[in-house]
């Protein structure tokens, strides 16, 4: 909720809170109305690790819905381990998180390995050419794409002529561009939340870079486009889902969604929705909310988003 990726948290929490309201207004789950609790792992380790401590020892919550950027979520896994609390992130997408078989962990989401194998050759042709450059975070989620994506992308013949990182609370990219621009790539692929993708967008733009930026996360945000509008060509963000998907139970979410906070939702509020009647059903299914009783509904879980 604070920090480079505040804007992705907090319309995450608005979609959770959305799903809450919808929820309650029809009765809640188990007659009883659901409550939502929320503390700030501002995408740090240490940070939600101790929120998630917080949340369940001194709220005593039932369920963690979180983190955003996937060291949060593998903090917070040590921790709900520990409680035998489930833990369900819709955002978080570091292979690492599910390798570990940590049974109280669980996803609604793609993994960047599976984002590259099936989008590889899509993204290659958006690029234009063969030859890549990488500007990632320096996290789980950043390092996973670089080595996923990378992959792929090799093997389809590819050439990565460079690879940079930093850090989520960034905000000068310059450096980094600077030496991707020496190497001439015929396309920049990269990871960020709202900020890191509007700050890289205009300053590579800025620098005369001029290659279309492929983009996994905030890329495809209305928001971010409305800030980078000016350098908006030959942007392609890699997404999990739009507004536009049409079906029933999205056309509900968006237009109540734009109802209620007055724009448009992205991923990250999709993901605070869908997450809750995620653990909303599980919870009806296991006619409880013990910790055990409810991680095995979870796993049992199939769901129509």
């Amino acid at each position: 909720l604070t920090g480079g990726v505040s804007y992705d948290g907090i319309t995450k929490l608005n979609g959770a809170k959305l799903a809450v309201d919808e929820i309650n207004a029809a009765g809640g789950v188990l007659g009883r109305k659901i409550a939502l609790s929320s503390e700030d792992g501002a995408c740090n380790p240490t940070q939600s690790a101790a929120a998630a401590e917080k949340l369940i020892s001194q709220q005593k919550v039932v369920a963690i819905i979180g983190a955003i950027c996937s060291s949060g979520s593998g903090a917070i896994a040590e921790v709900v381990k520990k409680y035998k609390i489930p833990q369900v992130t819709g955002v978080s997408t570091a292979e690492r998180l599910t390798e570990q078989g940590n049974p109280y962990f669980f996803r609604a989401t793609t993994t960047t390995t599976l984002n590259g194998k099936s989008m590889g050759d899509a993204i290659l042709k958006a690029a234009g050419g063969k030859k890549i450059a990488f500007i990632v975070t320096s996290d789980d989620w950043g390092r996973s794409a670089a080595a996923s994506y990378g992959d792929s992308f090799k093997k389809l013949g590819a050439e990565i002529t460079a690879t940079e990182y930093f850090d989520r609370n960034d905000t000068d990219f310059t450096a980094a561009l600077t030496k991707i621009r020496a190497t001439r790539p015929d396309a920049i692929f990269s990871t960020g939340g709202f900020q890191n993708a509007a700050n890289i967008t205009k300053q590579a733009r800025q620098l005369g870079i001029q290659v279309p930026i492929l983009g996994e996360g905030a890329y495809t945000a209305e928001q971010y486009n409305k800030l980078v509008a000016p350098f908006t060509d030959k942007i392609y963000g890699v997404i999990e889902w739009v507004t536009a998907i049409d079906s029933d139970i999205n056309r509900k979410f968006v237009a109540n969604y734009k109802a209620k906070y007055n724009e448009l939702p992205n991923k990250f509020s999709a993901a605070g929705y869908q997450t809750v009647y995620i653990v909303a059903e599980a919870i009806k299914r296991a006619g409880s909310t013990d910790g055990e009783k409810l991680r095995e509904a979870l796993s049992q879980t199939s769901y129509d988003g």
